[in-house]
């Protein structure tokens, strides 16, 4: 199964030194069904959980897959002449320097290492490294690289590890990265890569939350969600039965599907509700923000769940309960409804999930006096315990990143 090791960035929005979110852990870490070991042999995290006050950059971390995802799968599929689509920190002089990203990855047994040096104007470097695993040895392969010489105006590819075709090299565009290009000519490998990354499943992007106004016709999320239930009837009927275990008075949601010539369009998205025996259809509309929220949350959920990705998910807990919000956390956390090892990272306000959290899953997140955004896991911090009460050590301000009020 596919799955994040960790990820860094530098200069990436508001965060302007190397930022790190660690999925591994070793074995100081509690032996729970939070934790489950790779093909690899290495000891991984279902959940990281980011935590911090508004305005600290909580959504900016989180921005990092999403930004790799399309990177890697969608990239290509830009127009040539297209810029770059990354924030450098907007401040000082950072704003005129490259932003650095990084990814540490498996799929099928072999860790990868992709990290890029990239500006609005280019990718100035990429490089691809696997990791290969011999008798408990471990060893480094570099699958590929690409470095922009300023002086010849041209890349310096180095790939011959990769199988790639023939001229590959003059084929590499600026805004591209070579994942996705190489997808395109049906190259295995970077397919297998792609397809990995196509399954992270997010609620974020580049303006930040995508749940805001969760209204029918208003947003594409909502309409991509609908498609999206539509194509997996399996997992509709799942995002129902626990609609109604969640006791949220309706037991359907309906909708047809019609194709004309402007393209793919929902129509009459209802809600069947049971009432002294009798069913009622109602406009989805008048739903309550958390019935909406949460239908369109358990998308992503679903989907990395049945697909053993990883889901981003900015704003875990708005306009849900919070005993909603646990019962979703432990999805991830049981082997029962998490069978294929999927991971969840997180941001939320729900400070009462550190007291389900070991420390190795809490990343705290605050803006310095200079407006940077600074981060790091609870257990770099010294003299933090195992066995502390995360919840009300947090709320009392002993850990930092509470809003300064």
């Amino acid at each position: 199964m596919p799955m994040i090791h960790s990820f860094s960035c530098k200069n990436f929005y508001s965060f302007g030194e190397l930022t790190t979110i660690d999925f591994e852990v070793n074995n100081n870490a509690l032996q729970n069904d939070g934790y489950f070991k790779t093909t690899s042999g290495s000891r991984l995290s279902k959940i990281e959980t980011v935590i911090g006050p508004n305005a600290s950059g909580k959504t900016n971390l989180l921005k990092v897959l999403p930004f790799l995802k399309w990177l890697v799968v969608d990239s290509f599929n830009a127009k040539p002449e297209s810029p770059v689509v990354v924030e450098p920190f907007a401040f000082g002089e950072a704003k005129n320097l490259p932003t650095e990203l990084s990814v540490v990855f498996e799929v099928d047994g072999k860790v990868y290492t992709y990290s890029f040096e990239l500006t609005q104007k280019r990718i100035l470097t990429e490089k691809l490294v696997r990791s290969n695993f011999v008798k408990d040895k471990k060893g480094t392969q570099k699958i590929f690289s690409r470095r922009w010489d300023e002086t010849q105006n041209h890349y310096v590819f180095e790939g011959s590890n990769f199988g790639l075709p023939k001229g590959f090299e003059n084929l590499l565009r600026s805004n591209a990265s070579v994942i996705s290009s190489a997808a395109r000519l049906n190259h295995i490998e970077s397919q297998e890569i792609a397809k990995y990354w196509q399954n992270v499943e997010t609620n974020v992007v580049a303006a930040g939350w995508t749940g805001d106004n969760l209204l029918p016709n208003r947003i594409p999320q909502w309409f991509e969600t609908l498609i999206f239930y539509s194509n997996h009837d399996d997992l509709k009927k799942e995002a129902e039965k626990l609609l109604s275990r969640f006791d949220l008075g309706l037991s359907e949601i309906i909708f047809e599907k019609e194709k004309d010539q402007e393209g793919l369009t929902i129509k009459d998205v209802q809600a069947r509700h049971l009432f002294k025996g009798k069913e009622y259809l109602l406009p989805v509309i008048y739903e309550s923000s958390g019935t909406k929220q949460l239908f369109v949350l358990l998308k992503s959920i679903l989907a990395a769940l049945d697909k053993g990705s990883i889901a981003v998910v900015d704003e875990f807990d708005v306009n849900l309960h919070p005993e909603m919000v646990i019962a979703l956390f432990d999805l991830f956390i049981h082997p029962e409804t998490n069978p294929n090892n999927a991971q969840l990272l997180l941001s939320t306000h729900s400070h009462l999930l550190l007291s389900r959290l070991d420390k190795y899953q809490i990343m705290l997140v605050e803006k310095n006096e200079n407006g940077v955004s600074e981060a790091w896991r609870l257990d770099e911090m010294s003299n933090v315990r195992s066995d502390e009460n995360y919840y009300m050590k947090y709320i009392a301000g002993t850990y930092g990143a509470v809003p300064k009020i």
